[in-house]
């Protein structure tokens, strides 16, 4: 018997109320329903809990199926309506894994770990931030995103970032609100290693979900992640079809 796990925002009473009846379907369907056993899980609502469960299962190189219930859901693969359906052809060896890098920052000891991407910025109103990148050279900006190519679809390209092809190892470094028309974003292979050189109240937020205080002085280092994120696909994922989709881009007459 297949053992499947579900991961929903409990506070929403709605898809709290949906993740219980989705459970009495997986069981009458015959599934054991067990986050800490889980074959694989399913995730029920927008882009911030899959980057949750991103985080919770890249470890233990749990798949995710994700199901899109409110919010953002550039990541998701299906609608509720949907679920039973792709349910069937999991069972039946119809489906494919998409394995997307993740970065770690590493703030001397303590390490946090992220599928979309790296923000360091201002907890409160304060003076510009400056920066010192290793190998590459000074930024005076109100803050920096390093994402992955997942994450160049989220703050990043509201920040005027390119878009990274979701297989690209690649990380995109991108000032925010640089004070340099110079300032463009960085496309990079290697690991990203700065020092904070001017900043008062600087925090470092992993997918918007941890957070770690940034003192001047304090070197960083965010690097590709030897953990990955694992999501089952059940079609081709078209990546810049749906960007197009979700963003508005318009397509060639």
């Amino acid at each position: 018997m297949t053992t499947v796990g579900i991961i929903y925002k409990k506070e929403d009473r709605l898809i709290a109320a949906t993740a219980e009846q989705v459970a009495r379907d997986l069981k009458k369907l015959g599934y054991r329903v067990d986050l800490s056993r889980a074959e694989f899980v399913i995730t029920l609502g927008g882009d911030g809990t899959i980057l949750r469960a991103a985080r919770l299962l890249a470890a233990r190189k749990i798949p995710i199926l994700s199901v899109h219930l409110g919010g953002v859901g550039f990541l998701s693969e299906l609608q509720l309506t949907e679920l039973k359906e792709a349910l069937g052809r999991i069972k039946r060896g119809k489906s494919q894994l998409d394995e997307r890098t993740m970065v770690e920052a590493r703030l001397g000891a303590k390490k946090l770990l992220a599928l979309n991407d790296v923000v360091i910025g201002k907890s409160g109103i304060s003076r510009v931030i400056k920066f010192e990148l290793e190998n590459i050279g000074g930024y005076a900006a109100d803050g920096l995103i390093i994402s992955t190519a997942s994450g160049s679809t989220a703050y990043n390209l509201a920040a005027g970032g390119p878009l990274l092809s979701p297989d690209s190892p690649s990380l995109v470094v991108s000032a925010i609100c640089p004070h340099s028309l110079s300032n463009r974003s960085l496309v990079l292979d290697g690991p990203v290693n700065f020092k904070l050189r001017r900043g008062d109240e600087v925090i470092l937020t992993a997918d918007g979900q941890q957070v770690a205080p940034v003192k001047p002085g304090q070197r960083v280092v965010i690097a590709r992640s030897a953990l990955k994120t694992r999501f089952i696909r059940l079609k081709e994922y078209d990546f810049f079809g749906r960007a197009r989709e979700t963003f508005g881009f318009a397509g060639a007459d």
